[in-house]
Formats: C-alpha cells, sequence, structure tokens
C-alpha cells in the first residue's frame, strides 16, 4: 500500500467561516485514503495559523516535509487547498517542495489539481487565487468592523494600556479606568511636566515599590510610552486620525500636548526625551 500523511491547519478566521475544525479534516482524511486503499500513517497539524503564513511559523508542516524526505511516505493529503495556503505563491511554492521531494500532493475535495495537467494547474492557480482574496477581504472585513465600532465609541477589542481594563463580555466588553494604575500615569504626567527626565520617574516608580504591567521595575522606555499614548486623553487611532474612543481620560489634552512639545524639543535638539 501506498503510504500517505494527512495535513490540517486551521486558523480563526478559517473556522468562522467554513467550520473546517482539525476532527472534521482528520476524519475527511482518513476516510479518503481508506476508500483509496492508501495507508494513512501519521497527521501533521498546524493550529491557529494563518493560511497566510509562510512554513517558518509553522510547526507542522517543516515536520511532514521531513518525514517526506526520509522517505517515510510519498503522499500527502488535505482536505482543500485552501488548509495548505491562503497566498497563492504560498501555495504553489508548498505544492513545488512536495513534489520536488519526490511526493504526490492530493486533495480531498479537489481531485487532481495536481497531476501536472496544464489545465488542471490553471484551475489550480486561480482557485489559490481566489481563496487568497477571500482571505483579504476576510481580513479587511473585521477591520472595517473595528473602525466602525471605535467611531461609534465602542472598544474594538486588543490590547489596553497601562491604567485601563475591562468591564463585560463579548461584544458588550469596554474599557474603564484601574483607578490605582490611573494615579501612577498621572504621576508620570505630572513629573514629566515639571521638568523631571524618563529615566528620574522611572527610578522613582521603582524605589517606591509600585509595578509595571507586568509585574517588573520601570524603565525609560516604558515611561516614554505612556507619554505616546493618547489613548490616556479619551481618544483613539482610527483611519489615520484621533476620534473620541468612548472610553475615560485620564489626563488632559493639554498634558499631553505639553509632554508631546517637551519630548519633541529634546528630539529637535537631538537629545534622548529621556535627558
Amino acid at each position: 500500500m501506498t503510504k500517505a500523511a494527512g495535513y490540517a491547519r486551521v486558523s480563526t478566521a478559517g473556522q468562522a467561516e467554513h467550520g473546517l475544525g482539525m476532527d472534521i479534516q482528520r476524519e475527511a482524511i482518513a476516510e479518503f485514503c481508506a476508500r483509496e486503499g492508501l495507508e494513512l500513517v501519521q497527521n501533521f497539524e498546524d493550529a491557529g495559523v494563518s493560511g497566510a503564513n509562510g512554513v517558518a511559523d509553522r510547526e507542522g508542516w517543516p515536520l511532514l516535509v521531513n518525514g517526506l524526505e526520509a522517505g517515510q511516505f510519498s503522499t500527502v493529503i488535505v482536505l482543500r487547498l485552501d488548509r495548505l495556503a491562503r497566498d497563492l505563491m504560498l501555495q504553489e511554492n508548498m505544492i513545488a517542495n512536495v513534489e520536488e521531494l519526490g511526493g504526490e500532493l492530493v486533495s480531498v475535495d479537489e481531485p487532481d489539481l495536481c497531476n501536472g495537467d496544464p489545465t488542471r494547474t490553471l484551475f489550480r492557480q486561480i482557485k489559490g487565487a481566489i481563496s487568497e482574496y477571500e482571505k483579504a477581504m476576510i481580513v479587511a472585513r473585521l477591520k472595517a468592523g473595528r473602525r466602525k465600532k471605535v467611531r461609534q465609541g465602542g472598544y474594538a477589542g486588543g490590547w489596553l494600556p497601562y491604567g485601563y481594563t475591562t468591564e463585560g463580555q463579548g461584544t458588550e466588553a469596554r474599557p474603564v479606568v484601574d483607578q490605582h494604575a490611573a494615579e501612577t500615569v498621572r504621576r508620570v504626567f505630572a513629573e514629566y511636566l515639571n521638568g523631571a527626565s524618563m529615566k528620574r520617574i522611572a527610578d522613582g516608580l521603582t524605589a517606591d515599590g509600585i509595578p509595571t504591567a507586568r509585574g517588573g521595575k520601570w524603565a525609560q522606555g516604558t515611561i516614554a510610552a505612556i507619554l505616546a499614548n493618547p489613548f490616556y486623553t479619551g481618544q483613539v487611532q482610527s483611519d489615520g486620525a484621533l476620534v473620541r474612543g468612548g472610553h475615560e481620560a485620564i489626563v488632559t489634552a493639554k498634558q499631553f500636548r505639553a509632554a508631546a512639545k517637551r519630548m519633541g524639543e529634546a528630539r529637535r535638539r537631538g537629545r534622548p526625551a529621556a535627558v
């Protein structure tokens, strides 16, 4: 019997779009091998990996290539080509890699796409281009949704700067001020605007036993990041502009502008802003 290996991949966007979970892919690959008289020797998987990510960002695919090169199997089975990749060039490079090692790649739902026939190759590449387009549209829709939510004063999710935490769950989640941490943010702005250097501010916070968001010591870079973040004024970036973010401000816009002015003057003098 010809020995085969299965390859499965899921990403958040892929699961949302097609519902192609690992279990579904494994089952389809196993059924295909049983039906076609292939001995399925191993499954290789990449979970939570975007189809646009290169092989350097994957764990399962490089192991599969090693097994193919070692002669452990000669056929690679995927449920669909978009489980292989959602980038046309990446898809074709991965297929070429399999063929260069003497293997054959087979898609359960798309028979004969890799048999070398020019028409089938063209069709495969068209499908790859469509898959790449669909991936780009998914990303664009997600970005548009986040921008719309921000414009409406909502919270689009993601990382929150020191001084804020979230309240609520799912779509109802919103940023709220962590009052204890907010006092530290206000202290940073107040001391900087009173002439203290970023190093002096960082050393003072560490000496006073105030932990950073990760529980470590304060550094000049951390202070600079706070002073340069407009989120503390209740604003967020949207389409290249600052708009009202729907969250409470910790410092005033006047304080933020004054801090930005001092940092800008330090840069123009050719000196680090921390000095």
